[in-house]
Parts: structure tokens; sequence; C-alpha cells
């Protein structure tokens, strides 16, 4: 699906008149949270390591890695960046050959001993939502999700800023008209005496709440979902 569909989708559950054009902001929020809640979207990436060479960038969005391996050759251990610091400073990392260890720090990935030769490494790994995108990197599960999220952060903000009264002047020009005060009272040209009243937006407004827990409810779902998958996975791996 892409970011057009996700704008036509919320354009007709907002109805006309709601002055919204853009979604960017708002649906890439979506997008980075959903997958920050659980490993929603997961990756494979390779590199070539560089003889002699320690450090390598790890994948763009990288938020935990499963495993690395040498293609063909077998799994790297994971390791800590102070382990492989250790390994430097004994010399122990120093002797070129096949990668046995990797540690991550700062967007890096560090596999040592050094690489003596070209290797291949695969890094199996969940990851946030890509930042640049064309199509959304999640399936039509995630939909409803996206839709309640999107409509949730525009009530919270485009929206709110378009529909709140932030201390909006009311003067005696108002003669013939009952005014919300912002509470369940009312305001009429009686209470004003030939003066201004401010008054503000309730910031309660229910649509906010609404969007919310039905974004919640959609992600607490999904994880259900994803856990009942890793349950299964699990039942058919000791079944084999």
């Amino acid at each position: 699906m892409t970011g057009s569909q996700i704008l036509n989708v919320t354009m007709i559950r907002l109805g006309t008149g709601s002055g919204v054009t853009s979604i960017n902001t708002e649906l890439d929020g979506v997008l980075y949270d959903i997958t920050s809640r659980a490993d929603f979207y997961t990756a494979l990436s390779t590199f070539d390591t560089v003889a002699d060479q320690y450090e390598y960038d790890e994948p763009d969005a990288l938020k935990r890695i499963y495993e690395c391996s040498i293609s063909g050759l077998g799994l790297l251990e994971k390791k800590t960046y102070r382990d492989y610091l250790n390994a430097v400073a004994d010399g122990s990392a120093a002797t070129p050959g096949e990668p046995l260890y990797v540690a991550r720090r700062r967007g890096k990935l560090y596999v040592w001993p050094v690489p003596g030769q070209v290797y291949t490494i695969e890094v199996d790994y969940a990851s946030y939502h890509p930042s640049v995108w064309s199509e959304i990197a999640l399936g039509p599960e995630f939909h409803e999700a996206i839709y309640e999220g999107v409509l949730a952060a525009l009530y919270r903000g485009q929206l709110f800023e378009k529909l709140r009264l932030n201390k909006k002047n009311i003067s005696g020009d108002n003669l013939d008209e009952f005014v919300s005060d912002g509470t369940n009272n009312t305001v009429t040209d009686q209470d004003l005496k030939g003066e201004s009243l401010e008054y503000s937006f309730d910031n309660t407004f229910p649509e906010i709440k609404r969007h919310a827990q039905a974004y919640e409810r959609e992600i607490r779902k999904l994880i259900q979902n994803l856990d009942m998958d890793i349950e299964t996975v699990l039942v058919e791996y000791r079944d084999i």
C-alpha cells in the first residue's frame, strides 16, 4: 500500500472540509511507532568484508540482530563492544583469518579476528520501518492500525490546531450568538457587559481519545498474533 492510498482512506474517514492535504509526517511517525512495539518488520542484509578491516556499517533502521553468519561457513558469535575492544587491546583480534565474532556499536558492526580475505556476511535482523519508501513495508493486517494511528496523530496535530479556540476573544459584537466556552456552559451578550471574554478549546476533544484507543487495540491484536505465530513456529520446529 502507498502513502496516497492511506491518504485517500484518511480523507474518506475525516469527511469533507477537514483541510488535510498531507499526512507524510503523521504516517512516518505511525510506521516507526508500530515497528518499535514488536519485531513486526524483519529483513536480511549482506555485506562483503575487506581484508584487514574490522568496522562496517550496520543495515539501515536496524533494531536488533537475530544472527550474523558468514555465507557457506557458519554463525558469528554475538559479543559486546567491550569484548571487541579487549580483543584489540590484547592483540587476539589482529591475526587475519575467518571472523568468529561480531559486536554492534553506534551504527557500526565490528567483526574479528580481522578478515584475512573477502567474506560475505549475512545479517538477519529486526528493523524499524524504513524512513525512505515507496510502498509500506507492512502487510494488509497492519492497515487498520495505520489508519487509526494516522487519524489519532492528525487530531493531536493538524486538526487540533484547526479546531481549537485558543484564547479566542469574544466581544460585544457577538450579540446574537450563543458560544460554547469550552465547558458545558454558554456565554451570551448579557454576560459580556461591553467587555471581551477569553476562552479555550476543550483539550479532551473526543476524537483524539477515540482514535488513540482504536490504534492501541489494533496494536494489541497484532502483537498477540505475532506471539501466536512465534509459538506455532516453535511447536513445528520441536515436532520435526
